[in-house]
Formats: C-alpha cells, structure tokens, sequence
C-alpha cells in the first residue's frame, strides 16, 4: 500500500508541459486534493487494522480466561458470576474446545460445565414451583431391553411392567402432580413444551443431549435443569436415583415406597 501510494505521490508531483496550460487550470489543487484523498485511506486503513489486532488480543484473552474458569469449575464445583460466565462460554464455545483440543485436554469438559451453570442457574426457579406446573423428561435408553411399551405421539407409554425403574418413577412423580414423559429424542420434548406449556423442566439424558434440551429450553424461555446419565448409551444406561429423587423433591416418598 505503501509503494502504490508513493507511485501515485510521484506521478501526481510530475509537472504539465506549458504547453496547452489552460486545458490543465486546476493541475495542482486535483493533485494536492488526490494526495489527501490517499493519506486520508492510509490512515483509515491504519486504523481499521489496529483494531482487528486489538479485537483478535481481546478474543484471545477472553478464550483463555473462559477455558481456565471451565477447568477451575470442573474441578472444584464452583461457579462465580454464573450468568456473565455462561454467556461467554457460549460465544466463544468453538475456540475454549479448539483451545483444549490444542493443550490434548478432553473438550466434553466444557458441556459440562456449561450444563451445570444452566443448573445453577435455573435450579431456584425450578423448585420454586409447584409440581403441576413443572415436566420431567426421561430418556427411553433407561428403560430394559425387553420393555414391552410402545411409542406413542407424546413418547414411550410407560405400563409400569417392573422390567426397569422407571415405571415406579413415573407412579411416584405423578402422584406429586409432574407431568412425566419418556421420549426416543429431543423433538419429542418441544412437542410436549408446546403443547402442554410447562413452567419448568427437568431432563435426564447424556452430556450431548441434555446440552441440546437446554438449548431448546432457553430458546423458548423455560427454566431447566439436566440430570447426565452415569453410562452412556443407546440401551441399559444408568442413573444416580438418589439425586434425581432429591432433585425432584420425590426421596421422601421414593423412600417410603421402597420399605413398603
């Protein structure tokens, strides 16, 4: 840019022959005019390139920040400024896992944390609720292989066969005033949000799906709260029952059924 502009400075400095002088009457003050014009884009694209330098510094910075503050979280359970932090964890989610991917650190992590800020989060408004008011969305890969029930427009329908857990699940959160629902995946569930409205829900799945049900939960304004699965899976997958119970507010009744 540099050399184009005093190519140009140059050429504009050259001086018309005399000859012919009144077709050139304003030579000068069209040269000096172009010769601002050129400082004015030089300066301009001066400008404009400190900027973009800035801005790159500045996502770097915010990158690294976020990926320590994930790791610390991982760690230690803690969530400082949880909606301040949530928000740039999302923004920059690409570059954090970029970054851990680079350092050979398992990016899965960053789900994670940012499911549990959802939880924090959302976890207030979600028990502050009646239970009527609230829907719990259940993974269809928790129930047993033999399982007999069928698919239906609003998910599994559950028969309560005693082949898995969820069945007497089911019966207890029910009996609080849940709506339950287990479904094969996550259209099932803004089916049901439309349909039934909920104040607030509480999904069970892996990192990867509960990620997504929380995304579609934000997007429709719905406060959530995600349970992940202790294994992974497509079938026979497992699930800490003691917290789900305790999260629900369900252990006292969950207790009393099964010393019945």
């Amino acid at each position: 840019m540099v050399g184009a502009s005093s190519f140009l400075v140059t050429i504009l400095c050259i001086h018309f022959p005399p000859v012919r002088a009144k077709t050139y009457p304003s030579s000068g003050i069209l040269s000096y005019g172009l010769l601002i014009m050129i400082c004015m884009f030089e300066s301009f694209y001066l400008v404009i390139g400190q900027i973009i330098v800035y801005f790159f510094l500045i996502i770097v910075v915010m990158t690294v920040f976020i990926a320590i503050f994930v790791i610390y979280s991982f760690r230690t359970g803690k969530f400082p400024f949880p909606n301040v932090v949530l928000s740039g964890t999302l923004v920059l989610e690409g570059l954090v896992k970029a970054l851990f991917r680079l350092f050979e650190i398992d990016d899965s992590i960053v789900d994670n944390v940012v499911i549990r800020l959802r939880n924090k989060i959302s976890l207030k408004r979600f028990e502050s609720l009646p239970f009527d008011k609230k829907a719990i969305f259940l993974p269809q890969c928790l129930r047993s292989v033999d399982c007999p029930a069928k698919l239906s427009p609003e998910g599994i329908q559950c028969i309560n066969c005693g082949q898995c857990n969820i069945g007497g699940t089911k019966k207890i959160l029910e009996h609080l005033g849940y709506m339950v629902f287990v479904v094969p995946g996550s259209s099932f569930i803004k089916r049901m949000i439309v349909k039934y409205k909920p104040g607030a829900i509480l999904g069970v799945g892996c990192i990867s799906e509960l990620k997504g049900g929380l995304d579609l939960c934000h997007r429709f304004g719905v406060p959530a709260v995600a349970i992940p699965l202790d294994k992974d899976g497509c079938v026979s997958t497992t699930l800490d029952w003691d917290v789900f119970y305790r999260t629900t507010k369900a252990d006292k009744i969950a207790s009393e059924s099964s010393h019945s």
